[in-house]
């Protein structure tokens, strides 16, 4: 509450709100809600399951909110559990949802059931998945420096490998069958856990448990806010958990490259694809978590090899800012639908993906209204288009568009290697482009010329980052940043290493917008006669 008041979100607390079963306090609260609802008349309504879940969609739509939405983290019960929990589980959601525009769903199993039994109508549910803020949790955000003061806190050796689980120690996170498994495991190994004691809850954790536990070695922290540097200190992670909706402990883990024990059930396959970033195991099963353990940490490549596995995967299936586009977007959707008109211009929501070629006409004419200087805009908006098409379709290049319902609104666009993609781009699509700009070509020859010579400033790096424009009502919403840096990832999915810019000396904002990315100076240059320009250099 704290954090999100200090970043100027107002709370408004649910005082009777509970967690555990008591249908009178959960009277009270839905009343408390209701008048919540009733006098501060939101546009939007966006519940969580469970409870608040339920009531939350019911009374959003009975109070009028225009648009009330649902993400479900995950279901509170399987197909495995009894008939009786069933029914109630699934007929409370299938109750709720008939009250919500929207339903995300966090998990892609839970999405296919709750279609499947018609809990949720298949036009209204929708795959949002989850994520994790990348660039915190990241290996390289802490240093060798702090992974060595960290192990000595926790009086481990260098040859040790440090195990660590992160979560409240309740029974249904998995420790009994954990500390079960390290009774199997010999000295090298070492269990650390972080989270907080939950005496209250049901299956909270003996504190007998937790003392003989403590006797045999396993390290308790306690609650911390620190965990990114607490994952660099470890050597791998387990989450041997009875149920899961889609855990974001594991998610932080695999993108700090750690490899994952984790059990074979929802939301944790979610994260973990066995023998790539880590290893399933069977629900309550201390032998196979061991021997998991065992395996993987005996094995130096296969840790490497989980570890590289998982970062890439985290890259593409769990950055946060993706489930923030979805979000947004799924927000937008049911306004529009609906013919309300809850954003204002320029305040839609933007997602982003990868360029395809018929991107290529929009591209062209962002290129031509948001990039002034230099030679190529003059060629025209026929001659713009054919080159993004070839930029698209050549294998070395990297460009990421924002779109929003009228298309890509901005985009960055590079290649591994300029001279490389001209001359793909003159031997696929020189002809037709040539003859679509001929008259442009004649009468500005020389810059064509001075084009042509262009060797990169004599800067030893092949790859560049040759454009990058967002339309002008959008500029000032941080677009150009989320484009750069899903730009820069795109290079070192590649295996870049350093990617250079040539900006006009005059251009002082995209200069300070391109350092703010990382990019370094590193030369100034004339591509043009008379024109100076500056080369800045982003390098891993």
């Amino acid at each position: 509450v704290d954090y999100i008041e200090a970043a100027g979100v107002r709370h408004v607390p649910l005082t009777a709100s509970t967690r555990g079963m008591n249908p009178l306090a959960d009277l009270k609260s839905a009343w408390q809600l209701w008048r919540i609802l009733r006098n501060e008349r939101p546009d939007v309504l966006h519940t969580h399951n469970p409870k608040p879940g339920v009531y939350g969609r019911i009374l959003g739509r009975l109070s009028g909110v225009p648009v009330v939405v649902n993400t479900v983290h995950g279901l509170y019960a399987t197909e495995d559990d009894p008939m009786l929990k069933r029914s109630v589980v699934y007929g409370l959601e299938a109750i709720a949802s008939r009250f919500s525009d929207a339903e995300l769903v966090q998990s892609s199993e839970d999405l296919e059931l709750l279609t499947r039994l018609h809990i949720v109508a298949e036009a209204k549910g929708s795959y949002l998945g989850n994520g994790v803020d990348l660039d915190r949790f990241h290996p390289d955000t802490v240093g060798d420096e702090a992974r060595r003061t960290l192990r000595k806190e926790f009086d481990v050796d260098d040859d040790q490998i440090v195990v660590g689980i992160v979560g409240r120690l309740v029974a249904e996170k998995g420790y009994p069958e954990l500390f079960e498994a390290f009774e199997l495991l010999d000295d090298r190994f070492v269990l650390v856990c972080v989270g907080p004691d939950e005496p209250d809850k049901s299956d909270a954790l003996p504190r007998a448990m937790i003392d003989a536990a403590t006797r045999r070695g396993v390290r308790f922290l306690g609650m911390r806010t620190d965990v990114e540097r607490l994952y660099r200190a470890f050597d791998l992670f387990a989450l041997p958990s009875h149920r899961e909706g889609f855990p974001r402990s594991a998610m932080e883990a695999s993108a700090m490259g750690l490899p994952v024990i984790a059990t074979d059930i929802r939301g944790c396959r979610e994260v973990v694809i066995d023998g790539e970033n880590g290893v399933l195991v069977p629900v309550r099963s201390a032998r196979d978590i061991a021997a998991a353990i065992r395996r993987v940490g005996g094995d130096p490549e296969t840790m490497r090899a989980m570890s590289q596995a998982g970062r890439e995967r985290s890259k593409s299936h769990f950055d946060e800012r993706t489930v923030v586009d979805t979000v947004m977007r799924s927000y937008a959707d049911v306004a529009r639908r609906k013919g309300l008109d809850l954003f204002p211009p320029g305040a839609e929501p933007v997602s982003y993906r990868a360029a395809v070629a018929s991107d290529a006409p929009t591209l062209a004419r962002l290129h031509m209204n948001g990039i002034h200087e230099g030679f190529l805009p003059k060629l025209g908006h026929r001659f713009m288009t054919r080159l993004y098409r070839a930029m698209v379709e050549w294998d070395g290049s990297v460009i990421q568009v924002a779109v929003d319902s009228t298309g890509p609104v901005g985009f960055v666009a590079g290649t591994t290697s300029t001279g490389a993609f001209y001359k793909h781009f003159i031997k696929t699509h020189g002809l037709t482009a040539g003859v679509v700009a001929a008259p442009s070509l004649v009468r500005n020859l020389g810059r064509a010329i001075e084009t042509l010579r262009y060797d990169g400033g004599g800067v030893d790096v092949a790859a560049e980052l040759l454009s990058m424009a967002v339309a002008g009502p959008l500029r000032g919403r941080g677009i150009g940043r989320r484009l750069g840096a899903d730009f820069l990832d795109g290079m070192r999915a590649k295996d870049v290493e350093a990617v250079k810019v040539v900006v006009a000396s005059h251009n002082a904002g995209a200069i300070a917008a391109y350092r703010s990315m990382g990019f370094v100076d590193h030369a100034n240059i004339e591509v043009h006669e008379g024109e100076s320009s500056e080369v800045l250099v982003w390098s891993i």
